[in-house]
């Protein structure tokens, strides 16, 4: 039965979200598909490339800030992508570990073509262009592996308790003792909080390095 590649990718993303990654095999994508496995090898040579053509798919699917919208400045469409990514990463099982695997195909350097023209008009250089980008999405996927990370855990862990457990073991030191305090909400700590407030460090040293340059 001839297969559609649209299809498979679609089947795979499912799968990766019951399963996860570690478990997310071609031999058991074929299984769902009710095909051999050497069907798929005719629309992806690997398991390497066909995790690549998900995370595309994912990112078309759920990232809806990677590009600046007409007339953005450059500060509120960095806020915004970064945002956005750490949505669609956070949207599907293991979406960081899927993206820091991967790479990115010919047909996305349009779209980052874009992003860097916009940093560029703005006054950064081309090679601090492509930092920005970079630090950008590496804070993201970083942040998001520890969230997901984290997820994984209490789903064996009584959150709760670990909390309770953790303000004990901090009380003798206060600085730490505080900063824990203003970041627990509702019996977990606010992560979405302390995301915001690492990208406005990144960003305020971004702004800070351009009115450097004069």
């Amino acid at each position: 039965m001839a297969m559609d590649r649209d299809r498979i990718v679609d089947e795979a993303l499912a799968l990766l979200n019951e399963v996860g990654i570690d478990k997310l095999s071609t031999r058991k994508l074929a299984e769902r598909l009710g095909v051999q496995q050497p069907a798929l090898y005719w629309h992806f040579a690997n398991k390497s490339a066909l995790l690549d053509a998900v995370n595309s798919a994912m990112l078309t699917r759920y990232h809806t800030r990677r590009l600046p919208v007409a007339g953005e400045d450059w500060v509120n469409f960095t806020f915004a992508n970064a945002r956005s990514m750490r949505a669609t990463l956070l949207a599907v099982r293991d979406g960081a570990r899927l993206t820091a695997g991967t790479r990115p195909s010919v047909a996305e350097f349009a779209d980052t073509e874009r992003v860097l023209k916009l940093y560029v008009d703005a006054g950064f250089s081309p090679s601090e262009a492509f930092g920005v980008a970079i630090a950008v999405t590496r804070y993201v996927v970083g942040y998001v592996l520890e969230e997901q990370g984290e997820r994984e855990r209490d789903l064996l862990e009584d959150q709760a308790n670990v909390l309770t457990d953790l303000t004990a073991e901090v009380a003798p030191f206060p600085v730490l003792a505080e900063a824990l305090k203003s970041l627990v909400q509702v019996g977990t700590i606010n992560t979405e909080a302390v995301f915001e407030r690492g990208l406005r460090y990144m960003v305020d040293g971004m702004q800070a390095s351009l009115r450097a340059k004069g």
